[in-house]
């Protein structure tokens, strides 16, 4: 009932009934209580990855259509029989010298592959900074491993990125890092890889890579 509206903060235990909220002038409070991604990073539900320089141009696996097995420096993917879907919600790719390839980054799925635990990067903790692993399983590596045992990439859409063509900024400028808000538009049911791709390797292009999920039961 709107007699039972009650202005000012509360701190509820999960499965508290509580009253609609109002501000000191009697309007309805609608507003996120938090950031955006809090309420999940705070039970332990999103982890992110990154890689922060690759050492070679970029590789064969991270091109638009690679083959399988290929050579790729950064990817993620959702084991079978995980039992959780995979939320993509942010993606970073920054420049460090070189020039880049045109058009900028493609969202890229294949199959997950069955890589040897050797060169997979298990995801140790969440983003709240707790010991909780991920489902996920990830290759990270700055001159490039086989994704072995994965299918022909398949190229999904553009990055919502800015990198463009030509020659990078000297290397006393601050070139900052470029962010996409995938905000959960992507998803990788298990069985399934993503890779971020590229129509070429570019000129001596190197850069870094980041990505930040949430993990959502299946």
């Amino acid at each position: 009932m709107l007699a039972e509206i009650r202005a000012g903060q509360t701190q509820l235990s999960d499965g508290t009934i509580a009253p609609a909220r109002a501000t000191r002038m009697g309007g309805i409070v609608v507003g996120d209580g938090q950031g955006r991604y809090y309420e999940q990073a705070a039970r332990g539900n999103i982890f992110s990855l990154i890689l922060t320089a690759w050492s070679t141009t970029i590789a064969a696996g991270n091109i638009v259509g690679a083959a399988a097995a290929a050579s790729t420096q950064f990817a993620l993917w959702n084991p079978s029989g995980s039992g959780k879907n995979l939320s993509l919600l942010k993606f970073q790719v920054w420049a460090i010298s070189g020039t880049p390839p045109v058009p900028p980054v493609i969202h890229s799925f294949c199959t997950a592959p069955t890589i040897a635990t050797s060169v997979v990067t298990p995801i140790a903790c969440n983003n709240v900074g707790m010991a909780a692993a991920s489902v996920a399983r990830a290759l990270t590596s700055a001159a490039g491993a086989a994704l072995t045992g994965n299918s022909i990439l398949q190229y999904l859409r553009a990055a919502d990125l800015g990198i463009g063509a030509g020659a990078m900024v000297p290397a006393n400028l601050f070139e900052p890092k470029l962010t996409e808000y995938i905000d959960g538009d992507i998803v990788l049911p298990p069985g399934t890889c993503w890779v971020p791709t590229w129509m070429g390797a570019g000129t001596t292009f190197l850069g870094g890579y980041s990505i930040t999920w949430e993990e959502i039961p299946a």
